[in-house]
């Protein structure tokens, strides 16, 4: 699961995005990039701006072709 600023419960929003955690203000390039933060905890009220909910996106699985052609073998 990929790590959003934007989805954790330390993250308050109002004139400016705040780290509760780390007692920082964020700007709102920094709530929405991806991150690898160790006290990261999914909140369950979902994004800070809009209250949507995180829904993580389907695999991908590669099975070596371009999409749309086929595979010729000889």
């Amino acid at each position: 699961m990929k790590q959003y600023c934007r989805y954790c419960a330390f993250c308050c929003y109002g004139d400016v995005a705040y780290c509760t955690e780390f007692d920082r203000p964020m700007s709102d390039a920094q709530i929405k990039r991806a991150n690898q933060c160790e006290r990261f905890a999914l909140s369950g009220l979902g994004d800070v701006e809009t209250g949507r909910q995180y829904q993580p996106r389907e695999e991908r699985f590669d099975d070596g072709q371009i999409n749309g052609q086929m595979r010729m073998e000889l």
